[in-house]
Order: structure tokens, then C-alpha cells, then sequence
């Protein structure tokens, strides 16, 4: 039996669920702990949008030279930031850093560059 997908896209699954709890956070009765809960929920769920529309820039060096992309959403990071890191576990790429749009690094914020 085919498992049903859900056709949003994840930037607009992650914004359904942001209004949800919103909405949930205005419910009368919620105790303490649940308006913790809710709101570390938010919180969470901001991190995630956040993520899903910024940009990156991945940079690395080869022998061939310096490469760097730009303007690249979370996702197309992973994808590429796997093979640079596969690359540099053969010693053929070094200086892997990923930056954010404030020009910060976010280099291990990213599982493909975990160790």
C-alpha cells in the first residue's frame, strides 16, 4: 500500500504548524508548563522557517582552485556539503566553511559537516 505524501511544500508545512501553535498558545486553561512547552514549540518551529528561506554560501579549495556558491537554500548545502566533506575525508578538498547571510559561520550547523 503507497504511503500518502503531503503535497506542501516543507516551508508551508512548517508555517501551518507555526499558526497552529500560535493559536494553541491563546487557548484559555493552559497551565505553566504548557505555555512553556507551546512556546519552546514556537520557538523551534521559527528556527525552521528561518532556515527553510535563508541563504548560504558554501565555500571550499581544491587543487584546482577555490570554489564558492552562493545564494543556496539549506537543503542544496547538505546535497553539495556531503560530497565536499566525502572529498575532504580523500584529502582533495579542504577549507569547507559555510556562511549565513549576516556573513556568519554556520559550518556546523549543518549534519553533512558533523564529525
Amino acid at each position: 500500500m503507497p504511503v500518502p505524501t503531503d503535497p506542501r511544500s516543507p516551508k508551508q508545512r512548517v508555517a501551518d504548524q507555526l499558526a497552529a501553535a500560535r493559536r494553541q498558545l491563546t487557548r484559555e486553561g493552559l497551565s505553566r508548563s504548557q505555555r512553556r512547552a507551546i512556546a519552546d514549540r514556537i520557538h523551534g518551529l521559527e528556527g525552521q522557517a528561518r532556515r527553510l528561506t535563508a541563504r548560504f554560501a558554501l565555500s571550499y579549495a581544491t587543487a584546482a582552485g577555490p570554489v564558492t556558491k552562493t545564494a543556496l537554500p539549506a537543503d542544496r548545502v547538505e546535497r553539495i556539503g556531503a560530497l565536499a566533506a566525502r572529498g575532504a575525508d580523500r584529502g582533495e578538498v579542504w577549507d569547507i566553511a559555510v556562511r549565513d547571510e549576516a556573513d556568519a559561520d554556520v559550518t556546523g550547523d549543518f549534519g553533512c559537516f558533523a564529525e
